[in-house]
């Protein structure tokens, strides 16, 4: 880990010492305030070879980009991710008649803010959609599955869904990131009482991406991969059985990024999205 990151954490845990409540809403900041990182030299080629798509969601530009024409794929990056981290679905997707779009979501990327929420990235999601026309059919990695299940569940039309990597719960993200930065429980306690306060109390079930999921009547195909560290398979699987009729597929030694870039996987989401 980082020097800086390490720092981080002692200075959670020394405050949560002194001040359970101060480290706990200072907690709570940090979990809406995602991490950029450096866009690697193949997205940058990925984007290069798109078209910008000009969309304004509560008065800011985000960061779109198009490839192709015909029926709309829409794609939706985790958190601290990037739209082009899943630019090699394009290529086979635009042979295959389909339009893909893909964007930065609020404060990641080259899209601006420094803090979002599931219900901000939702109302992006939706603001694309109203871009670029009807969607046919959207693409979401880990986070972005549950704010494109959230987005669809109010109020987006769409054919198909893939869902790769996909956490199942809101419990589960925040246990990882309290694992991350070595929160105390005194401390975690005032992070749950700050956020249901913020949110209502039923925040744990509205979004969670299983329970979303059994409410769900498009058809769905979720891919995940047995190595996967940052989001283990048993929450892929607890999605896909939610879901009324959705398909599972078990990857292996993709882990939780390169399974985004696997043939095999893109190959089986244009079968997915074309049939």
């Amino acid at each position: 880990m980082p020097v800086a990151f390490w720092l981080l954490r002692l200075a959670i845990r020394l405050l949560g010492l002194v001040s359970p409540a101060l480290a706990g809403r200072w907690v709570y900041r940090l979990w809406f305030q995602p991490l950029r990182y450096p866009e690697p030299p193949q997205e940058q080629e990925w984007r290069r070879t798109a078209q910008p798509l000009a969309v304004v969601h509560r008065g800011q530009a985000l960061a779109v980009d198009s490839w192709g024409t015909g029926p709309v794929v829409l794609m939706v990056h985790g958190w601290n991710g990037r739209g082009a981290q899943l630019g090699a679905f394009a290529p086979m997707l635009v042979r295959a008649g389909f339009r893909v779009v893909t964007f930065d979501t609020p404060a990641h990327g080259r899209s601006p803010g420094r803090a979002t929420n599931l219900p901000e990235i939702s109302e992006a999601i939706h603001a694309v959609a109203r871009a670029c026309g009807p969607v046919h059919a959207v693409i979401g990695h880990s986070f972005g599955v549950a704010c494109a299940i959230y987005a669809v569940q109010h109020g987006l039309k769409v054919n198909r869904i893939v869902a790769i990597s996909p956490p199942d719960s809101l419990r589960g993200l925040t246990r990882k990131f309290f694992t991350a930065l070595d929160v105390a429980p005194p401390v975690q306690e005032v992070f749950n009482r700050t956020i249901e306060t913020h949110y209502g109390a039923d925040l744990w079930q509205r979004f969670s991406t299983e329970v979303l999921a059994r409410q769900l009547d498009v058809p769905g195909l979720v891919i995940h991969d047995q190595n996967d560290r940052d989001v283990p398979i048993e929450e892929g699987v607890a999605v896909a059985r939610a879901w009324p009729g959705a398909q599972f597929v078990r990857t292996i030694g993709l882990g939780h990024r390169r399974i985004l870039r696997d043939p095999d996987v893109i190959a089986r989401v244009a079968a997915f999205i074309a049939s």
